[in-house]
């Protein structure tokens, strides 16, 4: 599966409250990072971000850089508040699946 198909599936199951899919489009070795959280491991990435999925309603992809199994991305999420804010995800693809996440935060919700 190619890295851009990998890399919208994953945020299709945020919007779509699709957590099976995603578990299985995330390595079991996966090691995500963001400005409040080093290195989880993929049990601590579902604790503590799966219940994001409640809050938005879409991602807008901005922009989407590629290199083989890697991929760098900014987006809008959209809020069902319809608060609005801007990040950039690195995202490395092995064997099909995410293993690594790096989230770099633009502007974040008010609320």
């Amino acid at each position: 599966m190619k890295t851009r198909v990998i890399i919208q599936a994953y945020f299709s199951c945020y919007e779509k409250s699709d957590r099976n899919t995603l578990e299985n489009l995330i390595d079991d070795r996966l090691e995500f990072s963001s400005p409040h959280d080093e290195k989880l491991d993929k049990v601590t990435y579902f604790e503590k971000c799966w219940g994001f999925n409640k809050k938005v309603d879409r991602y807008e992809i901005l922009k989407f850089v590629e290199n083989n199994d890697e991929a760098f991305i900014s987006y809008r999420a959209i809020t069902y508040d319809n608060h609005q804010f801007e990040n950039a995800e690195y995202f490395q693809i092995q064997g099909a699946k995410i293993i690594k996440i790096k989230v770099y935060y633009g502007n974040l919700p008010s609320k």
